[in-house]
């Protein structure tokens, strides 16, 4: 396999062995996943999945084995491609903003690309990457910018933080889910559902973890992807529940899914992060404070 064929191959399994959902998720053919599967499986002459009524169903023992090489390996070149477009960037003077993919979506879609065309002169370079590995660049300084879901656990001495926006976590679910007329969530409801959210390397995989672990609730995060749309489709049809930021709901098609609150809900706020500096130069804080003029929140009396 070359490293798109491990991605493809991960993001099947990330999917539940679902061609159909997989092929949404990274915008290509259903038939072109499962002409990977039987090309590959012909000329290596090995298994990688099981078969059920012609459908794949769960990973062979030698398709496990693959699949940890392939997230390592896809890992460890996602590694490689940040260092060099890093230190590409520092010789350059590019600004490097780190952000998740929905943050980006939700909050910079209209906001960037008029600020880029508005100031043609700036460059900056858009990371994005869950929450925990942004937090660990801009430790690293390869971020001169980061936005951090609340708690950003950085050292408030070492790094300049804004809140930008304020929200919270909700349940989504199938329009027909037995919790779907209830006005408001008390996490003891989850207690006999399967859930979904975020992987391990968004922060909030870690704060609905915590959140569990702290209700005493045994239900289990089992359905987790880097993808809002692909856990939001997870639950049509099914009782699976998808904890996800509120902003989703905007998105939502409501004739299918539906959006419940938690009476104690985790919040979901955002802040604006970068290191305190001997020297910063001026493109750096004059980015720095458009973006925060921009999301100016005032303090209420």
């Amino acid at each position: 396999m070359d490293i798109i064929q491990m991605y493809y191959f991960i993001n099947i399994v990330e999917c539940s062995c679902n061609l159909s959902l997989a092929a949404k998720k990274i915008h290509i053919s259903q038939s072109a996943l499962s002409q990977f599967v039987k090309n590959f499986e012909e000329n290596e002459s090995i298994q990688l999945f099981h078969r059920k009524n012609g459908r794949l169903d769960g990973l062979t023992e030698a398709g496990e084995r693959i699949y940890r090489y392939s997230t390592e390996i896809v890992s460890k070149y996602e590694e490689m491609q940040n260092a060099i477009q890093s230190e590409s960037a520092k010789q350059k003077g590019t600004i490097r903003l780190g952000l998740p993919s929905l943050i980006l979506r939700f909050y910079f879609s209209n906001i960037l690309p008029n600020f880029l065309l508005k100031h043609p002169h700036i460059d900056i370079q858009i990371i994005e990457s869950g929450g925990v590995d942004l937090r660990q660049k801009l430790l690293a300084e390869e971020l001169n910018y980061a936005l951090l879901i609340e708690p950003t656990s950085l050292d408030t001495k070492k790094y300049e933080q804004h809140i930008i926006q304020m929200d919270e976590y909700v349940a989504f679910m199938d329009k027909n889910h037995p919790l779907a007329n209830k006005e408001l969530m008390e996490w003891k409801d989850l207690e006999a559902y399967q859930l979904g959210t975020f992987i391990k390397s968004f922060t909030t995989y870690g704060l609905i973890e915590e959140k569990l672990k702290k209700e005493k609730i045994t239900a289990k995060l089992v359905h987790l992807s880097s993808s809002w749309d692909y856990l939001v489709e997870s639950t049509y049809g099914t009782d699976i529940i998808s904890i996800l930021p509120a902003p989703i709901e905007n998105l939502l098609d409501h004739e299918r899914f539906k959006v419940v609150r938690f009476r104690d809900f985790i919040p979901f706020n955002i802040w604006f992060c970068r290191p305190y500096k001997a020297r910063t130069n001026d493109v750096e804080n004059f980015v720095y404070e458009e973006f925060l003029k921009l999301f100016y929140m005032p303090v209420s009396d």
